[in-house]
């Protein structure tokens, strides 16, 4: 696994981010088709938690085989590889969504802890304007109040002790602080971070960084689709 994954511009076609998506490719496709996405030129990004909770989970092995698909790692995805490896808290992940795990076969449910064992903690994506964004997906990694994303990112790739790394990580897949203190406050060294895991009832800005998670596995939810460059959002509900 790339700690980090990097992606130059796209001057043939145009860059997606996609909230927490937790099983529901349907509609994940729909949206899709509404913004006239182009496999061949435009590219997807995800903020993680691809799975559990929704009714298409297993879909998700084919999702990350295209090549204009990129997803970060979630807490989802981690509860999975830990509850496969033997280290995680199986009641728990199947309180959480994840039951349909336990009922594929034990080969499946390798194959499924392979792929998502590949998914970077962070990605990072230049815009045609020469900005970079970043995506991660619960909170940017800033193990001391203030750090830069290059302290973050130094931090999560452990070149700041080994401490400083779990915490890092601890703050990548789960963090909620900062939308729970409402800060404002910008990263500096990023142009904006996209992220998931804390549901808003609509996209929320909080300085630099927009959450984008609008609870598609909640009834009064929606799937949330944003193009990078223009920060057009397109949303679909669950229920009308």
């Amino acid at each position: 696994m790339n700690t980090i994954s990097t992606f130059p511009s796209n001057p043939e076609g145009r860059d997606f981010v996609v909230g927490d998506v937790h099983g529901h490719f349907k509609l994940l496709s729909i949206l899709l088709e509404r913004s006239k996405f182009d496999v061949e030129r435009d590219r997807l990004f995800s903020v993680g938690d691809l799975i559990d909770r929704g009714p298409d989970s297993l879909e998700v092995l084919d999702w990350l085989s295209q090549p204009w698909f990129h997803a970060v790692r979630g807490n989802h995805e981690q509860m999975l590889i830990d509850c496969i490896g033997g280290d995680g808290d199986i009641p728990r992940h199947t309180r959480n969504g994840g039951a349909w795990l336990y009922e594929l076969p034990p080969p499946v449910q390798h194959e499924l802890s392979k792929a998502l064992q590949a998914l970077p903690w962070i990605i990072e994506v230049d815009l045609p304007d020469g900005n970079t964004v970043g995506i991660v997906h619960a909170e940017a990694p800033q193990t001391q109040k203030g750090d830069d994303w290059q302290t973050a990112k130094a931090a999560l790739q452990g070149q700041l002790g080994e401490i400083c790394r779990l915490r890092a990580l601890s703050m990548a897949l789960y963090a909620r602080e900062r939308i729970e203190e409402q800060n404002s406050e910008p990263i500096k060294g990023i142009h904006q971070l996209y992220v998931g895991h804390s549901t808003v009832p609509s996209v929320k800005r909080l300085g630099n960084v927009i959450y984008i998670d609008t609870g598609c596995s909640f009834g009064d939810g929606a799937l949330s689709l944003i193009e990078l460059n223009s920060e057009t959002v397109t949303h679909l509900r669950m229920s009308p």
